[in-house]
């Protein structure tokens, strides 16, 4: 052990006799020496200095703390490093000799900055394991509150503050128990957040060594087969002392420090084994993510949100994530800027929504708020070009769904026309079907309900409930009502009609919807108009894959390459790869003039990648089959084919043997595309790593996943059946 600053000299009470008060009611301790030197014994001391390795050490011992984690992730902290933990995987363990550690009087301070809040209670310290009725535990809750949790003689307590841990920035939390004096003082920034009486008693502590946890709580909360009590966020500087608490101690110890005002979070997960993960579509560094929404350009840069998840892969107190790009290939993963709030309406989550800018050119989103019980609307402004969200005093500007629909509530989409702001939000009759209910506003904060904007129905496939609406006008006055349909006995679709919005109320050219996709794998598209004048889309690709495997990732799902729709004469929306996506070529490989037969290979002179371009003209011949083999292995164990079937007039993304694993993708899915037999098609299709964008003739799009588990799985070929076909290739390497 050390003295810490020589028994820490408190320069400012000075007090003369034992028994006094220090200066915010703290007794001071009956051995205070009268001298101006409170006795404040450092015992632990985690600095995480380290510069590389796998592993922290403990100053005052020298011990090593293995860190374990899908990555070691060393970052500015306040003082030299810090580290930073991921929320799923991230924890240092070990264990601390009991006797050293006292029985009545115990002071744990550190730093923190929480990236994300948990959906459980996650330790940022804990002193204790699951099931020893011994220790302490200082974590965090849902809402970002504090929670010290501790025993004495035997018995369980627990304090919850009512102050919630800032995220994104540092802050300092200094936490005593002392049974002696009964007390227990938690401070936070300098400020007392809690002053409670305590039992009296001994902490009490297991006899040997005492298990040590930093940035994992012990007690094993799960929410299916995932942990949820892993903390999110930076730690530093984490001391262990002994000794008795007060105002002067805790800014003695705050003043050795002058933290950074910017966090700068590093995240180091070494993605390099995983052959799956993409590498030039938009994905979070790890995490769980959905819908993409909000797609603006705004102040020189295009911004994109969507559902996040840090803590858990899967579907619990979503978060606005936040992607910033200059080109729209190359995106940049900013903090969340959209999170729950600890009490209120939207305190079990703030789902999907849409941006805008106001017509005084104040950045602003709308977004669905849920408390747990019902869904309700709520409005958030930026004075930093989306850096952070303000949410409106008045929330919720729309407190409940209208008595019109009885299902869901959510997905707000809101543009301005005609001085007024318009908003769809998603919803159904579960006797009717799906629909879009309207709003209007003149000021972006009072909004009067109008009616339903457009019904649909279950009887004609279209599902009791529609999401994530988009209302977008083309060049030539046609609007585009796009939504997507919820699972049913049928997957999630994602449909549109094109017609005219007027006076409330949404009149569609065709009665039947037309299907986006080809075929189905593409969902939740988030559409703007590019600095060119494109109309531009990006939308969510799902894994489809079996929870287990996600968790193994480490991450799940991700976002499509940009898109750009236009409107043809039949009132279709045609599909084009964006232009931006040239500048991913690398190098290129042409064939000219390959001749197709049935039962031929070896096309493109053993062709290996799993993160390129293909880019063909291919002439259909009299093959009744065209097709691409991609991630194949050597052996031919897997393979993954997409494929014309010219006799049902259908492509075919056919993942039955595209891996060896069960967890993943391998069904067959079709869709319906005209192509008169000998025509010639342009096809470009973008592999990178598990996934598969195909874009036809600048007018069809589809996407596909593929999962092999032989880490060479990356053959390339083309294939014919029942004829002949010739094709011209370009193939295009992608290293991003």
């Amino acid at each position: 052990m050390k003295l810490h600053l020589t028994n820490i000299i408190i320069s400012v009470l000075l007090l003369l006799i034992a028994g006094c008060k220090s200066d915010d009611g703290t007794t001071v301790p009956p051995d205070y020496d009268g001298g101006g030197v409170l006795p404040i014994t450092e015992l632990f001391e985690f600095q995480f200095n380290e510069s590389t390795g796998t592993t922290t050490s403990e100053s005052n011992t020298g011990n090593s703390f293995p860190i374990m984690g899908r990555g070691i992730n060393r970052m500015p902290g306040v003082t030299g490093n810090a580290l930073f933990f991921d929320g799923l995987s991230n924890e240092i363990s070990g264990s601390l000799t009991t006797s050293d550690l006292p029985t009545d009087r115990i002071i744990v301070s550190f730093w923190v900055s929480p990236k994300s809040y948990p959906i459980g209670t996650a330790s940022m310290l804990a002193l204790t394991q699951e099931g020893s009725s011994t220790g302490m535990m200082i974590g965090i809750n849902k809402s970002g509150r504090m929670i010290v949790q501790y025993f004495i003689n035997g018995g369980f307590f627990q304090q919850v503050t009512n102050e919630v841990i800032p995220r994104d920035q540092w802050n300092h939390i200094v936490v005593g128990l002392n049974t002696t004096d009964r007390n227990i003082r938690i401070y936070l920034n300098n400020s007392p957040v809690r002053n409670s009486n305590i039992s009296a008693g001994s902490i009490s502590w297991p006899a040997g060594n005492t298990p040590i946890s930093i940035g994992k709580n012990t007690m094993s909360e799960m929410k299916g087969i995932f942990d949820i009590d892993h903390f999110s966020g930076a730690l530093d500087e984490v001391r262990i002392y002994n000794g008795m608490l007060s105002s002067d101690v805790v800014s003695t110890i705050r003043s050795e420090y002058s933290p950074p005002q910017n966090v700068q979070y590093v995240i180091n997960i070494d993605y390099s084994g995983d052959a799956n993960r993409p590498t030039y579509h938009a994905i979070p560094d790890y995490g769980w993510a959905n819908e993409s929404y909000g797609l603006i350009f705004q102040d020189n840069q295009y911004h994109m949100f969507y559902q996040k998840n840090d803590v858990f892969l899967g579907i619990a107190q979503q978060n606005w994530g936040h992607f910033t790009s200059n080109d729209l290939i190359n995106w940049d993963e900013q903090n969340a800027v959209l999170w729950p709030s600890p009490q209120g309406w939207d305190n079990f989550g703030c789902w999907s929504g849409s941006s805008i800018e106001l017509n005084d050119g104040t950045p602003a989103v709308v977004y669905t708020g849920v408390d747990g019980i019902k869904a309700g609307i709520g409005v958030a402004t930026s004075s930093d070009n989306y850096q952070t969200l303000d949410k409106y005093s008045e929330n919720p500007v729309v407190p409940v769904a209208p008595s019109d629909v009885d299902l869901d509530f959510r997905d707000p989409f809101v543009r301005e026309k005609d001085g007024l702001y318009h908003m769809l939000v998603g919803s159904g009759k579960s006797s009717v079907g799906g629909n879009v209910v309207y709003y209007n506003s003149p000021d972006f904060s009072n909004w009067s309900y109008q009616g339903i904007a457009f019904q649909g129905s279950i009887g004609s496939g279209e599902g009791a409930f529609w999401e994530v609406p988009i209302l977008y006008e083309f060049p030539n006055g046609k609007e585009m009502l796009l939504v997507q349909k919820t699972p049913d006995n049928t997957p999630s679709r994602t449909f549109y009609w094109i017609g005219q919005f007027e006076n409330g109320t949404f009149t569609p050219d065709f009665a039947q919807a037309k299907n986006l996709e080809v075929v189905n794998g593409f969902l939740s598209p988030t559409v703007t108009k590019d600095t060119n004048g494109n109309i531009t889309a990006i939308g969510i690709i799902p894994d489809e894959v079996a929870s287990e495997f996600q968790m193994e990732q480490g991450w799940a799902n991700l976002f499509s390459v940009p898109q750009v729709w236009e409107l043809d004469g039949s009132n279709t929306i045609n599909i084009k790869p964006h232009p931006n996506l040239s500048s991913l070529r690398g190098n290129e490989i042409s064939f000219s003039g390959i001749s197709l037969k049935e039962g031929g290979s070896n096309y493109l002179n053993d062709y290996s990648s799993r993160h390129f371009e293909i880019s063909t003209t291919i002439n259909t011949g009299t093959a009744s089959q065209i097709g691409f083999i991609l991630g194949k292995s050597p052996g031919g164990e897997e393979e993954y084919k997409v494929f014309y079937d010219m006799t049902t007039q259908e492509w075919v993304v056919d993942a039955s043997n595209s891996s060896l694993d069960t967890r993943v993708r391998r069904d067959i899915r079709k869709g319906g595309y005209s192509i008169t037999p000998g025509s010639t098609i342009g096809v470009r299709i973008f592999i990178d790593g598990s996934v598969l964008e195909v874009f036809v003739d600048d007018k069809a799009h589809f996407t596909g996943r593929f999962f092999p588990t032989f880490t060479n799985a990356s053959g390339v070929d083309l294939f014919v059946k029942g004829g002949t076909a010739t094709a011209d290739v370009s193939l295009y390497e992608i290293s991003n």
